[in-house]
């Protein structure tokens, strides 16, 4: 079996993912919410928060859940969403792609109301109508 990769927290500082059926890191069950929880790194530590989901999201600690709103929780952390365990470092592996492609300078995000993309290399004025 292949051996999974750690992931690397550090290059990971400041961003969040969103866990869900529309989320940065889609889960596969209907009982999931779009929006279900939201991971962060901050200080190279892993922070969980339910995002006030429909039916919980849950810590699995000797065999029992215990239902989970926020907090600091360990890379190996087992957690329930829907009818799914989850383990908090095989969640942030899937991250780990979104981190890739954010980091090609070739893009600038803009935050707000909206999101968009701006590529640097645009030119910087608009192109002349030759006639």
């Amino acid at each position: 079996m292949k051996e999974q990769q750690r992931v690397n927290l550090e290059q990971m500082e400041g961003r969040s993912f969103i866990l869900g059926r529309e989320g940065h890191i889609y889960i596969d069950s209907p009982t999931a919410s779009k929006h279900h929880a939201e991971i962060t790194i901050i200080n190279g530590r892993i922070h969980l928060r339910d995002l006030d989901s429909t039916n919980g999201t849950f810590l699995l600690k000797n065999k029992t859940l215990i239902q989970f709103r926020e907090g600091y929780v360990n890379r190996r952390q087992p957690i329930v969403i829907g009818k799914h365990a989850y383990i908090i470092e095989d969640l942030l592996g899937v991250a780990r792609d979104f981190v890739a492609i954010d980091d090609n300078k070739t893009y600038t995000d803009l935050t707000g109301s909206w999101k968009k993309r701006v590529v640097h290399d645009a030119p910087t004025s608009p192109p002349t109508r030759k006639d």
